[in-house]
């Protein structure tokens, strides 16, 4: 398979909550990967390929969670999914990109 992705991921390790617009799904799961563009949440909470869902990550070392308006979840497997980030305000994209940025460099 090709990839697709525009940004390398990294391995993180942050709490998340997502939750479907218009549908009594929501959950909490651990984000390990992590771009600009998308994530992968693991998580028991099953969602479909396709679904829109809203996120909020919780970086380790930011007071400010990150919102993430509008993310579809691209592929799901048991316990674990990958979302592209589809709608984001401008200033959560730069704190989005100056996490990447550090789990990107090493310290």
């Amino acid at each position: 398979m090709k990839n697709q992705r525009k940004h390398e991921r990294v391995h993180g390790q942050f709490r998340s909550h997502f939750s479907m617009k218009g549908k009594m799904l929501a959950g909490d799961g651990d984000l390990t990967d992590l771009s600009p563009g998308g994530c992968r949440i693991l998580s028991p909470i099953q969602v479909l390929a396709g679904a829109e869902v809203e996120l909020c990550i919780f970086p380790g070392d930011s007071a400010n969670p990150i919102l993430i308006d509008g993310a579809t979840v691209c592929w799901c497997r048991p316990n674990e999914f990958g979302l592209s980030f589809t709608k984001i305000r401008v200033p959560v994209q730069r704190q989005l990109t100056d996490v990447w940025r550090k789990l990107a460099t090493p310290a």
